[in-house]
């Protein structure tokens, strides 16, 4: 007496065929593939920025043959030195010595400087662009190295307001 297979009691140890189970699969992996693509879309710039993630992310691009953008963090910039001096004109000499200490090359900062009056109120504010606060031979290179140090010069016209003090800060 032979039994057909539909006749016989499934055992425990029996694999399960559930109808369509290959659809939910092949479903499961385009929603991934979908999810990592919104991630990179929406959040490609702050994980290029991370330095967690950089490496990878370098080694991938470079394997397709994409280019990521320049990593930039002006929180990793280091202020080492800053003075405003006064010449023998009434202009203003404006000198730092800033310090790259991110472990990825990045274009140079802006710089946001703003003199204060002796109430420290201020009264004239500029933002400089890396060309403009650089020495020639530092600015053909747009790029600073890791752990790399640049000196920063700027020559300010003699204001009207006396100068009491100043600020400055390192912006994107």
């Amino acid at each position: 007496m032979t039994a057909s297979s539909a006749n016989q009691p499934r055992l425990p140890w029996d694999r399960e065929i559930v109808p369509g189970s290959t659809y939910w699969g092949t479903g499961l992996i385009i929603a991934l593939v979908l999810l990592a693509g919104q991630i990179v879309y929406f959040e490609g710039t702050a994980l290029s920025r991370n330095p967690t993630f950089r490496p990878g992310l370098e080694r991938i691009c470079r394997q397709l043959n994409c280019q990521l953008p320049a990593y930039k963090n002006p929180g990793e910039v280091a202020v080492l030195q800053g003075s405003l001096s006064t010449l023998p004109d009434h202009s203003r000499l404006f000198r730092a010595v800033i310090r790259n200490r991110a472990a990825f090359a990045q274009p140079y900062p802006n710089l946001e400087l703003a003199l204060l009056d002796y109430a420290e109120n201020p009264f004239a504010r500029r933002v400089f662009r890396a060309q403009d606060y650089l020495f020639k031979t530092q600015a053909a290179t747009s790029v600073m190295s890791p752990d790399a140090t640049a000196a920063i010069s700027l020559n300010i016209a003699a204001p009207k307001t006396n100068v009491g003090g100043y600020t400055f800060k390192l912006i994107d």
